[in-house]
C-alpha cells in the first residue's frame, strides 16, 4: 500500500509517527535483472520499467547506481550505441552470471510471496469489517480463499466470515417498554459506498471462488428511538450494486461472469425492502423484499443484524443463499472449470444520517 492508498482509506501517519506505509524494499536489483532478461535496455528505459513494476519508490539516480553495482559484480554488461548525432548511450544486457543470480532471486521472491500471502489470509480471517473491505477492494480472493468442505457447502462462511455476516448477536435485549415511551424519529440514511460491500462465495469444480464489489449505493429510511431501530417500525430501503464492479482476482472468471450476466444490458442489481420484522429481543430482523438481477425480479427474505454505532450511523450485515438459476442464469464455465449455481451472498452496508423528521407516538 502506498501513502496515497492510506490516505484514501481515511488514515495516514502523522509527522511524529514511526509507522511508514510503503511497498517492500530491496527489489530494485532483481527488477533490473528481470527487465534485462526480457531484452537489452538503456538506462532511461530501465528507470521507466522499474517504475511500472511498482517495487517501491525508485528514482532514476538509484537505478543508475544499481546498474553500476550490477556491472561491477559481473551480472550485467554494457555497450555503446549511437543515439543522436555526436552522442551515444549505454545499452545494458544480462550476463550468464546475471541469469543465474536472477534465478536465485526469483526463489527468494517466491518465499516472500508465500509469506505475504499468509499475512493476507490471517488478516482476512480476523473477520473485521475493514478486513473484508480490503479483501474486496484489493481483489485478494484468489490468494485468501479457503477450501470448501466436502460436507458443508457453507463451510467457508461459517469459518471465515462468521464474525462479519452471520455471528449471533451480542447486543443486550431491547427494552420494548422503554422504546414505547421514547419519541420515534423517522431517519433517512445515505449508504456510504466506500464502506459498503457485497461478497459472493461460490463453489466450482476446482475449488472456491469469491467475487466481491465495493461501492453499494442507496438510501434507507427507518424509525429510530435513541440508538435503536424501532422493532415495531416499518423501514424501507433501496440499494444498488454495479455488477461490473464484481471482481474475483482472476480476469478470466470476471470476464465470463460479466458475459453470463450480460452486464451491458443489465448493469445493476437492485434490492428493495418491503417488510421488516424483529427477531426476538435482539438487533436482528427478518427482512422481506425484492431483488432484481439479470433483468429478473424475485422476492427474497433473510435475517440481518442492524446496529447504530452512533446517532448518525447505521450498519446492516447479513447473508443469504441464492440459486442463480432463479434469475435465468446458467452456471458459468471457463475452460474445464464449472461454477455451481448455489452461492452465498454476504452484504455489509454502512449508512450515514442524511435528514430526519419526527412523528408523535
Amino acid at each position: 500500500m502506498t501513502e496515497h492508498d492510506a490516505t484514501d482509506v481515511g488514515w495516514k501517519p502523522n509527522r511524529h509517527s514511526r509507522f511508514e506505509v510503503a511497498a517492500p524494499r530491496h527489489f530494485l536489483l532483481p527488477a533490473i535483472l528481470l527487465l534485462l532478461a526480457e531484452e537489452p535496455r538503456h538506462g532511461y528505459s530501465l528507470a521507466k520499467g522499474v517504475h511500472a513494476l511498482q517495487v517501491g519508490r525508485v528514482d532514476r539516480p538509484s537505478v543508475y547506481r544499481a546498474l553500476a553495482q550490477l556491472e561491477a559484480d559481473g551480472l550485467i554488461g554494457s555497450s555503446s550505441e549511437p543515439h543522436r548525432a555526436g552522442h551515444s548511450r549505454r545499452v545494458y544486457s544480462l550476463t550468464e552470471q546475471g541469469e543465474q543470480a536472477l534465478r536465485l532471486w526469483m526463489g527468494v521472491i517466491k518465499q516472500e510471496r508465500d509469506g505475504l500471502d499468509g499475512v493476507l489470509r490471517r488478516y482476512v480471517a480476523t473477520g473485521t469489517v475493514d478486513a473484508v473491505l480490503a479483501e474486496v477492494e484489493g481483489g485478494w480472493h484468489a490468494v485468501t480463499s479457503t477450501p470448501w468442505s466436502a460436507v458443508s457447502s457453507t463451510s467457508r462462511i461459517e469459518r471465515g466470515r462468521a464474525s462479519l455476516f452471520s455471528s449471533p448477536s451480542t447486543a443486550t435485549p431491547v427494552d420494548r417498554d422503554l422504546i414505547a415511551h421514547e419519541s420515534e424519529t423517522v431517519s433517512r440514511f445515505r449508504v456510504v459506498p466506500d464502506r459498503s460491500v457485497v461478497v459472493i462465495d461460490a463453489r466450482s469444480s476446482v475449488g472456491p471462488i469469491t467475487f466481491g464489489a465495493l461501492g453499494v449505493t442507496g438510501v434507507i429510511e427507518a424509525p429510530v428511538a435513541g440508538r435503536r431501530v424501532c422493532p415495531g417500525g416499518c423501514p424501507t430501503a433501496h440499494l444498488e450494486i454495479e455488477v461490473e464492479h464484481l471482481r474475483s482476482g482472476n480476469s478470466l472468471y470476471d470476464a465470463e461472469l460479466l458475459r453470463r450476466i450480460d452486464a451491458r444490458r443489465h448493469p445493476t442489481v437492485t434490492l428493495d425492502l418491503r417488510a421488516c420484522t424483529p427477531v426476538g429481543a435482539t438487533d436482528r430482523f427478518q427482512l422481506e423484499g425484492e431483488v432484481t438481477f439479470h433483468g429478473v425480479s424475485r422476492p427474497m427474505e433473510g435475517t440481518v443484524s442492524v446496529t447504530m454505532p452512533s446517532d448518525h450511523a447505521l450498519v446492516i450485515r447479513g447473508e443469504q443463499a441464492v440459486d442463480i438459476r432463479d434469475f435465468g442464469l446458467v452456471s458459468p464455465t471457463v475452460l474445464m472449470l464449472r461454477i455451481y449455481p448455489d452461492v452465498v451472498v454476504g452484504l455489509q452496508v454502512e449508512a450515514e444520517l442524511e435528514e430526519q423528521g419526527t412523528t408523535g407516538r
